[in-house]
């Protein structure tokens, strides 16, 4: 067999053998960085790289980037705050346009492709629940109803204990009945 046709022959076999290990080598490099569509915006690093996410599209970023905390982030991968670098984000690594910094694979998902992802690894049985905000307010209503009588109660308090001292810094008795308006509120208050 000519040396030739031989060589031909085993790069033939090594490319057979080889080709399901770069696939496999793809799918595992495509699973570690989502698609831009499915990522919120901000910013991550990549290969050295530092790139913008902004409503799906991915591209290099070469201007400083202003974040919600007052950091920005500079193209070369550093959060900087008042002229200091503070963090240099590192490989695989992400910051949210609030400035917090995440790991982009985990969680600079959107609310879609968590869905999509869930809905591919159990087949769909998860529920998900959104509350609205005014749902939540609502259910904060009545706990700062009990802050706020709790803080007029204890400012009645302070106002008898003033009462109090203020008596007895003079010499005097003080008020009768104080005594007990004083100790009912702060039963009211150990409650």
């Amino acid at each position: 067999m000519p040396k030739a046709h031989f060589l031909s022959r085993l790069f033939l076999a090594a490319g057979l053998l080889l080709t399901p290990a770069l696939a496999a080598h793809a799918q595992t490099a495509s699973e570690a960085f989502p698609a831009a569509t499915q990522l919120k915006d901000g910013a991550f690093r990549r290969a050295g790289q530092t790139y913008r996410l902004l409503g799906g599209q991915q591209t290099r970023l070469t201007e400083t980037l202003a974040l919600g905390n007052g950091f920005e982030l500079r193209p070369d991968g550093r959060l900087v705050r008042n002229g200091v670098t503070r963090q240099l984000l590192q490989n695989g690594q992400a910051v949210t346009m609030e400035g917090n910094v995440v790991l982009l694979r985990d969680d600079m998902l959107t609310p879609a492709a968590i869905a999509r992802a869930d809905k591919a690894a159990t087949g769909g049985s998860t529920t998900s629940v959104s509350i609205s905000a005014a749902a939540n307010m609502a259910a904060l209503v009545p706990q700062f109803e009990r802050t706020a009588s709790r803080l007029a109660q204890l400012r009645q308090l302070t106002a008898l204990l003033e009462q109090r001292t203020a008596a007895l810094a003079v010499g005097t008795t003080p008020a009768p009945g104080l005594e007990k308006e004083i100790q009912a509120l702060s039963a009211q208050l150990s409650r």
